[in-house]
């Protein structure tokens, strides 16, 4: 009983300050025809082995300062990275139904003691325990449940509840003696949580669960120091050290199907472990946006709003476990972009992470001036995936937590009082149905010259009925009420990134003028910049010809940094590239000439089937908040897919 009464108190005192997940009114597509219930409405099937396993990422640092914690948002980590573990899992689930109401049928899971395989807990500096006898078992006083929609295969209200056992939670418990064993509740107090059953040919239904979570450790346990264990062993304790404000991240992933995808051999992509990679993220098939249908009458139809994606992914890959190794991706804005974050209205550690271009947002008869374009990462349920090494494609129905910045997001949350919620919008690979185009997925790839390519495009629907749309103004009185059952967002999120292996031995150069980009601006730019840049000259210059404050020339005099990749179509021979991100310091012509520098950061593609030209030269933020000072690209007509 001690356990429950714990997990409950720490339940209550975070939601108490902020952190609490919650269940959006997510909107799913109908099957063609309705699920139908086993016979006596108990099934039991076993576990796919591949697509079934359990984890942890375990964010371990010392945070001294009270302001970091206690969800350790300080930069002391530890390990030189996450530390990781899988085990893949055997056994049966037992899944009772109770009858359907209005075609919506209660469920629960039964697990009885599902055992994993050994494996290892690692991070990148050395660290490295053995996690020996793993198993997912049934919570005491707890079943798993949730409704199921028999016209979607969806669930609504699922709660996951576990006991999590290994040889590596024994020893972590053991460095913090006045910890109890959790029971570990999904989506829990800032976590996901996402069930799908489909209808199989012996008239049961394939179940495909995937829950993350996370849990604070804080600074203390009952007034004694939160301790991470060190891998030196005695056979009755390990050596430990202080770990302020370290937080466990743990997963579970279960299905009673095979993983979708055919396999890759012999050009599977060559997936590293226990490492962290940096990836360039290819900015003309990386976007973000929404498909707005609201049927508000002041609007006058729908809209699409999209912003492509300017800056990098840290990919950190975990050790081998079966035939999948799970990753942790962290975005990142442009190389040498060194600032203070703005102060976030998430709270701390919420942070701007891939930038976007200013856009306008057409409806038929209102056009909105779309700044302050970003993606935030969610920092505490992680970015978290396993990728099948037979395949190169990610497990299950991955989701991407993070959310969508822009002064008019920002008003819309302010201007529904709460009604929205905090958390990250889920954008995942949604399966699509049979019929439909197959515009969703996760996966990675062996790319021109050997490059590891990325490629993520998921969705999310959620209705909007009675919820509050700004006007043009953002001020509240003037907004738009959603008045019409059939009002939804439609987000979507697509990223494509890129590590090369070759050694770059090219300079990319060009030059266009009178350009036009998507907000109106005319512009033009020349560069002549190398792709192995030491000892090497270089040059660009960006003028844009608005008559407002982001007109101007601005000519760069220090180079920050360069990355040349390939997109997907390049025939280039190793060593030479389409397309150069690069970033660096220089003079605004409006400026005086003592000005501090200027930033700017900027990707140029002259890929035959895809161009593209972003620029983004910044300033200290303004009286709006705003750190660009001009911002120009030549968005494509249509959002690519990644």
């Amino acid at each position: 009983m001690r356990t429950v009464v714990r997990v409950i108190l720490w339940v209550v005192v975070l939601a108490g300050i902020g952190l609490w997940a919650q269940t959006p009114d997510e909107i799913l597509e109908e099957l063609p025809t309705k699920l139908k219930l086993p016979p006596g409405l108990d099934q039991t099937l076993p576990l796919n082995k591949t697509a079934s396993f359990f984890g942890d990422v375990l964010h371990a640092v010392d945070c001294a300062e009270d302001k970091d914690l206690p969800y350790g948002t300080c930069g002391n980590q530890l390990f030189g990275g996450q530390v990781m573990t899988d085990s893949h899992l055997n056994g049966n689930l037992r899944i009772r139904f109770f009858p359907p109401v209005n075609d919506v049928a209660h469920f629960e899971v039964i697990h009885g003691t599902l055992h994993g395989d050994d494996g290892v807990l690692q991070s990148p500096q050395g660290y490295e325990l053995p996690v020996l006898r793993p198993e997912v078992g049934d919570a005491p006083l707890f079943l798993s449940n949730g409704d199921l929609d028999l016209r979607t295969g969806g669930v609504a209200n699922l709660k996951y509840y576990v006991l999590l056992r290994n040889s590596a939670i024994d020893i972590l418990l053991d460095a913090n003696p006045k910890i109890d064993r959790p029971v570990v509740v999904f989506p829990g107090i800032r976590g996901s949580v996402w069930a799908r059953f489909e209808q199989r040919p012996d008239g049961l239904l394939d179940f495909t669960f995937r829950g993350s979570t996370f849990l604070a450790l804080g600074r203390d346990a009952q007034g004694e120091t939160i301790r991470f264990p060190m891998p030196y062993c005695n056979p009755l304790h390990c050596a430990n050290i202080p770990a302020r404000g370290t937080s466990l991240h743990p997963h579970l992933y279960l299905s009673t199907k095979e993983p979708e995808g055919p396999e890759c051999a012999p050009n599977c992509p060559d997936i590293p472990v226990n490492t962290i990679r940096e990836f360039t993220v290819v900015t003309a098939s990386s976007s973000f946006g929404d498909d707005f249908d609201l049927h508000i009458p002041q609007l006058g139809g729908a809209a699409t709003g999209r912003s492509h994606l300017l800056g990098r992914l840290q990919i950190q890959f975990g050790p081998w476990s079966g035939d999948t190794v799970s990753f942790v991706i962290q975005s990142m804005v442009p190389e040498g972009l060194l600032a203070n974050p703005p102060k976030s209205p998430f709270g701390p550690g919420f942070v701007p992470s891939l930038l976007g271009q200013d856009e306008f947002l057409r409806f038929p008869l209102i056009t909105y001036r779309l700044k302050k374009v970003a993606l935030v990462d969610e920092p505490f349920d992680i970015i978290h995936g396993a990728v099948n090494l037979k395949t190169g494609r990610v497990i299950g129905e991955m989701p991407y937590p993070s959310f969508f910045v822009q002064d008019l997001a920002l008003a819309l949350f302010e201007q529904n009082d709460g009604r929205i919620s905090p958390d990250a919008f889920p954008v995942k690979v949604l399966k699509k149905l049979p019929s439909q185009p197959q515009t969703t997925y996760g996966l990675f790839e062996k790319g021109v010259n050997g490059q590891l390519v990325f490629r993520f495009s998921g969705e999310h629907k959620r209705t909007f009925f009675t919820y509050r749309f700004p006007s043009p103004d953002l001020v509240k009185g003037n907004s738009f009420l959603a008045l019409s059952p059939f009002a939804e967002l439609d987000l979507f999120l697509r990223i494509q990134a890129v590590q090369t292996v070759d050694t770059p031995r090219v300079r990319k150069t060009g030059a266009e003028t009178n350009v036009l980009s998507s907000i109106g601006d005319r512009f033009s730019y020349s560069y002549s910049i190398p792709c192995n840049p030491a000892g090497e000259s270089f040059s660009f210059e960006y003028t844009n010809f608005n008559p407002g404050t982001s007109g101007g020339t601005f000519r760069m005099n220090r180079l920050a940094a360069v990355h040349c990749v390939n997109s997907r179509t390049s025939t280039l021979p190793p060593g030479d590239y389409d397309t150069v991100t690069f970033s660096g310091f220089g003079t605004w012509s409006k400026d005086k000439p003592d000005s501090a520098p200027r930033f700017v950061t900027g990707q140029i593609s002259t890929s035959p089937q895809l161009p593209y030209v972003g620029i983004l030269v910044f300033q200290n933020p303004d009286k709006d908040d705003n750190p660009i000072l001009s911002s120009a690209n030549i968005r494509p007509a249509e959002k690519p897919l990644p």
